[in-house]
């Protein structure tokens, strides 16, 4: 019985996170909206610097920053992402995975963003939500093309995973 909730919980824990490099298909066909108060863009340095009230908004996925940074290679791809929130108003990314499903949300003092190595790292009081289910910790790590989550607790902050099971059609 134990193994079987152990299973549900990092089941409901990967598809929550998975959600969040897994939009709507639809969504990467849509126009990509970035607005801040000023943005420094470098061709030269690859590197894109936007900062205040960040927003990002493609179809249904959007972000919200204090300050964003992106960081590219020579051939002009995407390496590094990088959203920070401010002291009261966390980093916030939230998009529909599935049109029958509530949004999924991840908040974060730091989102990160690796494409190459296929990471996404939410540091500091980090939390996830897709409806009455959330997974909170100091820091989640989590590789996309493994399906693999790591978390640690920073000795103030616990682990906490909070899920519903769904009920069942009668």
């Amino acid at each position: 019985m134990f193994q079987k909730m152990v299973k549900q919980i990092l089941g409901i824990v990967l598809i929550m996170l998975t959600c969040s490099a897994h939009a709507l298909s639809s969504d990467k066909e849509q126009v990509m909206h970035v607005m801040a108060d000023s943005a420094d863009l470098s061709q030269q340095k690859h590197k894109g610097t936007y900062i205040g009230n960040v927003e990002l908004i493609q179809g249904t996925t959007n972000l919200h920053a204090t300050k964003a940074i992106t960081l590219g290679d020579d051939k002009n791809q995407l390496t590094l992402a990088i959203a920070n929130g401010s002291p009261g108003k966390q980093a916030h990314y939230w998009a529909t995975t599935d049109p029958q499903k509530p949004p999924f949300h991840a908040y974060a003092d730091t989102i990160r963003y690796y494409p190459k190595r296929h990471v996404i790292e939410l540091i500091g009081n980090a939390r996830v939500e897709q409806g009455d289910n959330s997974f909170s910790a100091a820091k989640i790590t989590y590789d996309t093309e493994t399906q693999h989550v790591l978390s640690k607790g920073d000795g103030k902050q616990r682990i906490i995973i909070i899920y519903h099971p769904e009920k069942k059609a009668t």
